[in-house]
């Protein structure tokens, strides 16, 4: 039952969109209705301000940080049940119940799970993200190579620091992040399948 309370607990929290209130209240705009439409960081970012897109990070961060907390406050320290518990405010992010559940693509918040569970390798996913979007976020040989390099950090940060069973756990938790990201992004995988056309 806590599980289940967790659950939907983050799917509220993550349907809070901090780009359509933070752009409505600025603008008196939708933010689906301008830029790229994505509700979004990036798209606040370059409709509205790059300081207001970062606080629509920070927010959309913060949300995958929130119900985790909550989770493991009231006993749930599991972390493959914590990343259950974050990647339900991813869906909530992409599905938001206040949008009618439409939303972005859940970066941000799934930044945030990464952050409260494995918080040494979030400036690593940081870095490999900036570094995608520079290069060819579309591209296969990229994105395959940021996720080799993230595991091969995930095994010296947790593997050899504190034990494979650590390492086995963050790393199936990586799994489903990975996962959670394919299902709630469905035509990520047709971007890639054009990107592996293009010219790096």
């Amino acid at each position: 039952m806590k599980i289940l309370l967790c659950l939907l607990a983050g799917y509220l929290i993550g349907s809070i969109s901090f780009a359509y209130l933070f752009t409505i209240f600025l603008t008196g705009k939708d933010i689906r209705q301008i830029g790229t439409g994505n509700p979004g960081a990036a798209n606040v970012a370059r409709s509205i301000g790059k300081k207001w897109g970062i606080a629509v990070w920070l927010g959309d961060t913060i949300k995958g940080v929130i119900p985790m907390f909550i989770a493991k406050e009231i006993g749930i320290t599991n972390i493959i049940l914590l990343t259950l518990v974050g990647l339900s405010a991813v869906f909530g992010h992409c599905y938001s119940l206040f949008l009618k559940f439409k939303g972005g693509k859940g970066a941000s918040t799934t930044g945030g799970i990464i952050l409260f569970l494995m918080p040494i390798l979030f400036p690593v996913v940081i870095a490999l993200w900036f570094i995608a979007q520079k290069i060819n976020p579309r591209s296969p040989k990229v994105l395959l190579s940021c996720v080799l390099f993230y595991f091969v950090c995930l095994f010296f940060a947790y593997g050899l620091r504190s034990g494979m069973d650590i390492f086995w756990q963050a790393f199936m938790s990586t799994l489903l992040l990975i996962i959670g990201g394919i299902i709630v992004n469905p035509d990520v995988l047709k971007e890639m399948r054009r990107g592996s056309g293009e010219k790096q």
